[in-house]
């Protein structure tokens, strides 16, 4: 049996209180738990309270089968939980804070075993960097990982980033993610003050960059990559909310780039197919279907 690819995620594992009910959630969780289910091997970075929605969180993430090694129950700190507010589809969130995810932290001998292993694909935002405690253990990963693609997924949230997170973060990162909302407000914080596309290329080469993934919401998405630009328009499906679309375009696509040894065209192929059904179901992590599985075989071969 070939070996499966190794994926890890480091950040927020929260629950998202929708409006009819309370999904588990957090961007990093969500792009590893689709990574699991296109046939990776995933193991959570993160660190949950010892009360009742960590223990549900707990086991809902040994439900999605992903390694919960690095995953600290932290006694006296409640879990983190966002309210998400949905307008049009649209959703807004407000965090509870501080919580189990400001404190991520690793072991020695839970570093010891991470840095024993080869990762194919590591994953991180901006978000959980809002507490020191947290940044300060990501930044001890990135600085020793051994990995053939870092992703940095920004995911900006409120207040909880600013130049010093950004700029730290793309300098160990290889594939940068950005949706159309923050590219400007990137392009403005580290100074840039570009048209979108100058933007991007200038950050690329900067930053040593492999490539620059965007999803622009209705009009689809664009990868900048080896110096060309790659196109993908979504399909018309119902929105029923946009809640983890993003995080599991993501995941569809580095499968599907990792598979394919690299073939930018196939992955956002892959990652808009995965969005497109996801946002025209309720949360961040439906079920998949028949035909999702049928249309994704590519990027499950492993699974």
């Amino acid at each position: 049996m070939t070996k499966k690819m190794q994926a890890a995620a480091f950040g927020e594992i929260l629950w998202d209180i929708l409006p009819d009910k309370k999904c588990l959630g957090g961007a990093p969780l969500n792009c590893g738990a689709h990574l699991n289910r296109l046939g990776f091997k995933t193991s959570m970075i993160s660190s949950l309270g010892n009360d009742e929605l960590g223990k549900k969180a707990l086991d809902a993430v040994k439900k999605e089968k992903v390694n919960t090694d690095f995953i600290q129950v932290l006694p006296g700190i409640p879990t983190g939980f966002t309210q998400v507010t949905l307008e049009n589809g649209i959703p807004s969130y407000e965090f509870n804070a501080p919580c189990a995810w400001d404190c991520i932290s690793l072991s020695h001998e839970q570093f010891s075993a991470f840095f024993k292993q080869h990762w194919n694909v590591f994953c991180f935002g901006s978000l959980a960097q809002r507490s020191d405690m947290s940044r300060n253990t990501l930044l001890n990963i990135l600085r020793d990982i051994q990995a053939d693609i870092i992703f940095f997924d920004v995911n900006l949230r409120k207040a909880f980033f600013n130049r010093n997170i950004i700029e730290g973060s793309l300098q160990h990162t290889d594939i940068l993610k950005m949706n159309d909302e923050e590219i400007p407000v990137l392009s403005k914080l580290l100074g840039y003050n570009c048209s979108d596309d100058v933007f991007i290329r200038r950050i690329i080469n900067d930053f040593k960059l492999t490539g620059v993934v965007t999803t622009l919401g209705k009009k689809g998405c664009a990868a900048y990559f080896n110096d060309t630009i790659y196109t993908r328009k979504p399909s018309p499906v119902p929105v029923v909310d946009t809640v983890g679309a993003g995080d599991s375009f993501s995941a569809a696509f580095l499968a599907s780039y990792v598979y394919t040894g690299g073939d930018v065209q196939k992955a956002i192929e892959a990652g808009t197919r995965m969005a497109d059904f996801v946002v025209s179901h309720s949360g961040a992590l439906p079920a998949y279907d028949k035909a999702l599985k049928e249309a994704l075989a590519p990027c499950m071969e492993q699974a």
